[in-house]
């Protein structure tokens, strides 16, 4: 039950972080909440295409996570499933860590606690 309830939160999660870099893309004034705080308001065409990016890998990882609560059916078998789990923490271990070191203040406030709930969320998935 805790892993469908981790999963469920995962997909959330992920899929806002997706809908966050969309914003980004379209011109949304967030970069004192992004990619380190360094640029304040709208951020410049580098960092629009790498949220392009982000969007895409946060939109894949939601579905992934949408695949262990089974509503979608998985695209790996079972063994290359819980590889994809293991290396889902260590990339929500690299987001927790990078967004609790960043000196933007808001950007800590912001990412900080949600990127260390979607690593207790990754890790209980992946057990």
């Amino acid at each position: 039950m805790l892993d469908s309830f981790s999963s469920g939160f995962l997909v959330f999660a992920y899929f806002a972080t997706a809908l966050f870099h969309l914003a980004i893309v379209l011109g949304a004034p967030l970069g004192e909440y992004s990619y380190g705080g360094q640029q304040e308001g709208k951020l410049p065409l580098g960092f629009r295409v790498a949220s392009v990016l982000s969007f895409f890998l946060m939109a894949a990882v939601a579905g992934h996570y949408l695949a262990q609560t089974g509503i979608l059916t998985p695209l790996l078998p079972p063994e290359q499933n819980a590889w994809a789990n293991w290396g889902l923490v260590g990339f929500a271990a690299l987001a927790a860590l990078m967004n609790n070191i960043t000196r933007s203040a808001k950007e800590k406030r912001l990412w900080g606690g949600t990127t260390i709930a979607m690593l207790l969320a990754a890790l209980i998935v992946a057990l």
